[in-house]
């Protein structure tokens, strides 16, 4: 296939509709941009390459929809981002695309990571995407471009004449303000993403990915960028939340990375950016308790922070120690309320079934909870995501289902781990009644209606409400 100087190039994202993904909950779901094909499409764009991105998750666009689209454009080249839960359709996409151009395609996301060897045996990919993308993209169509030497791509994996060669890795980026803004603009409708609905207020709503890597190793998660903590300086931030303000007319923020508050002068020098340019922005954060202090939870407040989602897993110290969370029952208890009393809601997450979780213990946990003063709180239960350590020493506690299609992140469909002495059908039971204990409370029913501000507060608990309702029934 021969290419001109500038390239097309279509990246799809997403291959799961929300029914699968969420089951019963698919209207309370969150539906975020594809940020990673955003970021890599920004990038490309500085190269001066023609980009467009179809997001299937909130389009649902069919296989003969998007064959018309391609037909239309006629891209030189074809990126797929793949996340576990839909690395078959991706590959069933893929496959049809293949039977309808003579396009490349390349697959790259969070399953090329994690998954590689048994992925890159899919031959209707032509290449895969090892690691960090925008830089490799950036190079691979260079080199296409140039028809240069494949081989010397780093992070590039290749498939020619049905022969697989992964090239050497690419090491991960240690600035990320080289990368441009990410490309928001190609978005077709920006108002249709937002997060569950205790996760916003406002819209327009977008989601913000400003650090890469988590210094922790909690053993139920991938950790897919590493445990290196890199981040955007403060003002790459500044910059890019008044672009968003400017350009789009955001209303919120979520700095959606594992951890937004590990470095303390970096959050409070965002915070001052945000306060000094006089920004009128709403924002929430993921979090964890270790760093968390009045001087700073107090300047986040002032500059717009509301919510703060707190991965808290347990309420039995010895669990928390099992799974690596390097923090005690009476440590969150002490940050919780330091949170409260400054203003910003918490929103906790906890995991009932750990793989040493006792009756004994999952009460507690759930107990726990009740006595914080939380905004809200998720019990879930536990997954076995590929590449973490809960996934290899699983079968060691309980009944294992290695099912890559219970990996939704929402167990509606089944489990993939049911500890010794419980079964599926408890634990379904432990983690509904735990959900109607939390919010049926006299007391959680006043927060959520004192709460209530504007007509998206109405809609957001309407939403939420009937959610819960079908849930039951």
């Amino acid at each position: 296939m021969e290419y001109g100087i500038v390239m097309k190039v279509l990246l799809i994202s997403g291959s799961v509709s929300g029914e699968k993904r969420y089951g019963k909950l698919k209207s309370v779901g969150s539906y975020m941009p594809p940020y990673g094909l955003l970021s890599i499409a920004g990038l490309l764009e500085k190269d001066g390459h023609t980009v467009q991105i179809l997001d299937r998750e909130i389009h649902s666009y069919a296989n003969e929809e998007m064959a018309r689209k391609i037909e239309q454009t006629r891209p030189d080249l074809i990126g797929m981002s793949v996340f576990t839960i839909g690395f078959k359709e991706a590959i069933r996409t893929a496959t049809f695309l293949k039977q309808h151009f003579d396009i490349p395609i390349v697959a790259g996301g969070p399953h090329t990571f994690v998954d590689l060897d048994n992925f890159s045996r899919n031959e209707c990919f032509d290449f895969f995407v090892i690691g960090e993308g925008e830089i490799t993209m950036s190079e691979l169509v260079k080199t296409l471009v140039t028809k240069g030497d494949l081989g010397t791509v780093a992070g590039l994996a290749t498939r020619i004449d049905r022969k697989f060669i992964e090239n050497s890795p690419r090491e991960r980026l240690n600035d990320l303000d080289i990368l441009p803004f990410p490309a928001f603009h190609l978005l077709e409708n920006i108002k249709a993403y937002h997060p569950s609905p205790l996760g916003y207020r406002k819209r327009p709503f977008f989601p913000l990915v400003t650090s890469r890597g988590c210094p922790f190793h909690c053993y139920f998660c991938s950790a897919i960028w590493g445990h290196k903590w890199v981040a955007h300086s403060a003002d790459y931030v500044v910059d890019l939340i008044e672009y968003l303000i400017t350009e789009f007319g955001a209303k919120e923020i979520w700095f959606a990375e594992d951890s937004f508050v590990i470095d303390k002068q970096r959050v409070v020098d965002i915070c001052q950016g945000i306060l000094k340019r006089n920004l009128k922005i709403s924002w929430t954060c993921m979090g964890n308790v270790h760093k968390l202090d009045r001087e700073m939870l107090s300047v986040m407040k002032e500059s717009g922070c509301w919510q703060i989602q707190l991965g808290l897993e347990s309420g039995n110290d010895e669990v928390l120690k099992f799974v690596g969370k390097k923090t005690s029952v009476y440590l969150i208890r002490e940050k919780l309320n330091l949170i409260h009393e400054v203003g910003i809601q918490p929103r906790g997450y906890f995991i009932l079934d750990h793989l040493i979780e006792t009756k004994e213990t999952m009460q507690q946990t759930i107990d726990f909870a009740m006595s914080l003063p939380l905004y809200s709180a998720d019990f879930h239960l536990l997954q076995l995501p590929f590449g973490s350590r809960a996934r290899e020493i699983a079968h060691k506690y309980g009944k294992v289902d290695y099912n890559p299609d219970l990996l939704t992140g929402y167990s509606s469909r089944g489990l993939g781990f049911v500890p010794k002495g419980m079964t599926e059908s408890f634990l379904f039971r432990t983690q509904r009644k735990a959900h109607l204990r939390f919010f049926l409370r006299p007391r959680q029913i006043l927060q959520m209606i004192t709460s209530i501000r504007t007509p998206e507060d109405i809609h957001r608990y309407l939403q939420m409400f009937w959610a819960g309702v079908k849930t039951l029934l």
